[in-house]
């Protein structure tokens, strides 16, 4: 388990471009600020702190409008598990394999792929020409 991760973090209310500029290294006052987040939709949540981290991303639909939350939390709390106090947990998950585990960047992600297999491709074209 990696003790030091980088994590996005941004509130509900912030935009995507917000939370993907806001990469924050996770550390015990980074898992605080991120246990507040997730307490202020599941209240009764235990909080366990610990010296490890994980990066998270909850979504609670309560229609018609979709909260998002994204932080850093102790690796020896479940921020899936549990009720939230209004509306329906949509989504939710917890990860710490590489920094930046709960960004919502795929399509970003996949599109750097794409360009970097197509640039690879007409380098090597250029190569053997």
């Amino acid at each position: 388990m990696a003790s030091s991760i980088s994590c996005f973090s941004c509130e509900h209310t912030d935009s995507e471009s917000v939370c993907e500029d806001n990469l924050i290294e996770c550390d015990a006052s980074g898992a605080s600020l991120g246990m507040i987040r997730v307490a202020a939709f599941k209240p009764t949540m235990q909080i366990i702190q610990s010296s490890t981290f994980r990066c998270f991303e909850l979504v609670v639909q309560d229609t018609p409008n979709e909260y998002r939350t994204r932080g850093c939390a102790y690796d020896s709390v479940d921020v899936c598990q549990g009720e939230v106090r209004v509306g329906v947990q949509s989504g939710c998950r917890w990860c710490n394999d590489h920094d930046g585990c709960n960004s919502a960047g795929k399509f970003q992600a996949n599109m750097v792929l794409l360009t970097v297999v197509l640039s690879m491709g007409v380098f090597l074209k250029k190569c053997f020409e």
